[in-house]
């Protein structure tokens, strides 16, 4: 009994060996037949499905390729060509260059399709015209027969010229605990023509108007780590922050303050001192008189201005991961330092900005201005480090007080001059959490900040009162301007 059931399974699979065998022999011969004859039926035309731009040239032989080609190449507006690299894009018209179309070597191309040398490409591209897909032509093939390479060379320089830049070298001078001379090191970079004019050759009538334009990237010979023997290899992280309309004392002080922190190493494991590195503040170490925030009053000091130093560094800190052992913000909310919550402010001999260089190499501080924009860049070793700053978040906002009039002799009678502005009452918080190379949270930092509401106030001219000592010409912005911030100080150079 059980013999006689393993015969009938045996038979019948057996059968079923050979059915399978008879149906793929019956689909090879079928697909060779329709491969075949394709040989047979489109002789000298071309396959279904071939296109050149909205035009199906299927069926057509060489000449009426050529008719159609040509009619359609009448017809076509040819657009610009967007060129474009990291972000910046350039405009070329390409009727400009005296681009003329290939449209022989077009004829050629569609009668190519499904009788190439190449197997697989032939059995693809029969597949797809006897599934009744589309095959463009255009991006197959160099559609441009003759153009004055010349002026379009001439043209492609112009953008060179304007992508091109040198590798450079890292260069790092060190002079006991100071850096004197700094060049961070920087990729090259330049335009390769012949591969942008092939691309601009191949793409005149490709309906994406847009070309990448192929760079070259150079990297330099020295890098930052073969520069200096201190375990500097990378930049850690970027602190930055804007003095837009600031006078012109406030600026001159934030310029001498910025300097002396510029090139300053601190060695691993070193706690940081801002007032301790920044020193004496007086007019024989190049300080103006400028105004500061002192107690309850706005008053004018040398070294006003020197809290846009404190709080960029504060930024700098924020963003590299580095421990905050001592911060402070100011009284009221400054334009300078907007989004509140990311300021901090010094003030000899307290309160002081501190950190601690927890990392296992030096650290250097590299200060630089552009335009109204002030930078710390910290310099360090790779720490593998993510750091995500959450906020600032800002609450219980509270109006200004009303105006105070100060009653003076130091102006004409009847006149008022504002020497104070006023500002709103908030607070805010910042939530920090650095994360190690591998995702695992190694700490958590919360940095609150209170902002008192603070009152305009006013000089009043009588005829008989105190003269009053007040810098008429510089009064910081009023609270409008003030609560909107002119930077993103947050998540930079540390992504």
């Amino acid at each position: 009994m059980a013999g006689a059931k393993l015969q009938t399974i045996y038979g019948n699979l057996i059968r079923l060996f050979w059915g399978l065998v008879i149906s793929v022999g019956v689909l090879i011969l079928l697909g060779a037949g329709v491969f075949l004859g394709f040989d047979y039926i489109y002789a000298g035309r071309v396959l279904p499905g071939v296109h050149f731009l909205d035009v199906d040239l299927g069926g057509m032989t060489h000449g009426e390729v050529l008719e159609a080609v040509d009619a359609r190449v009448d017809t076509t507006d040819v657009s610009p060509l967007q060129l474009e690299f990291d972000g910046l894009v350039w405009e070329m018209n390409p009727s400009k260059f005296g681009f003329e179309i290939n449209i022989n070597q077009l004829a050629k191309q569609a009668l190519a399709v499904g009788r190439r040398s190449n197997l697989l490409d032939k059995i693809i591209e029969r597949g797809a015209s006897v599934l009744g897909f589309a095959q463009p032509i255009v991006s197959k093939v160099d559609l441009v027969e003759t153009f004055n390479k010349d002026t379009l060379a001439k043209y492609l320089r112009l953008i060179y010229d304007e992508i091109a830049q040198p590798s450079q070298n890292a260069v790092f001078v060190r002079n006991g605990d100071r850096v004197t001379e700094f060049i961070a090191p920087q990729n090259g970079q330049e335009l390769d023509i012949k591969k942008t004019i092939l691309l601009i050759t191949h793409n005149v009538l490709n309906p994406n108007r847009r070309i990448i334009l192929p760079v070259t990237i150079t990297k330099p010979r020295i890098t930052l780590a073969q520069a200096n023997d201190l375990g500097i290899t990378t930049l850690m992280a970027r602190g930055v922050s804007d003095f837009s309309g600031s006078p012109p004392n406030r600026r001159h002080n934030i310029a001498v303050g910025a300097a002396r922190f510029d090139g300053v190493l601190i060695p691993p494991g070193k706690k940081f001192s801002f007032l301790k590195t920044l020193g004496n503040v007086n007019a024989s170490t190049g300080y103006l008189p400028e105004l500061v925030i002192k107690g309850d009053e706005t008053i004018p000091e040398y070294g006003g201005g020197l809290c846009q130093v404190s709080t960029t560094a504060f930024r700098a800190i924020l963003n590299s991961g580095l421990p905050v052992n001592a911060r402070r913000n100011h009284s009221y909310r400054v334009v300078y330092y907007e989004p509140a919550g990311t300021d901090a402010t010094i003030y000899q001999p307290y309160p002081d900005l501190q950190f601690t260089n927890d990392t296992e190499a030096y650290i250097m501080m590299d200060t630089y201005i552009k335009g109204n924009q002030l930078f710390f860049d910290f310099y360090g070793a790779e720490t593998g480090r993510k750091v995500k700053l959450d906020g600032p978040y800002i609450f219980n906002v509270t109006t200004y007080p009303e105006p105070i009039y100060i009653d003076t002799s130091t102006i004409p009678v009847g006149e008022i001059q504002q020497v104070d502005s006023a500002h709103r009452g908030a607070d805010a918080v910042l939530y920090r959490k650095i994360y190690d190379k591998d995702g695992k949270l190694i700490s958590k930092d919360t940095f609150n900040s209170h902002y008192i509401p603070w009152p305009a106030k006013y000089l009043r001219g009588v005829e008989e009162a105190p003269p009053v000592e007040a810098d008429l010409e510089n009064v910081l912005p009023d609270e409008a301007a003030s609560e909107e911030a002119k930077v993103d100080p947050i998540n930079t150079g540390n992504e």
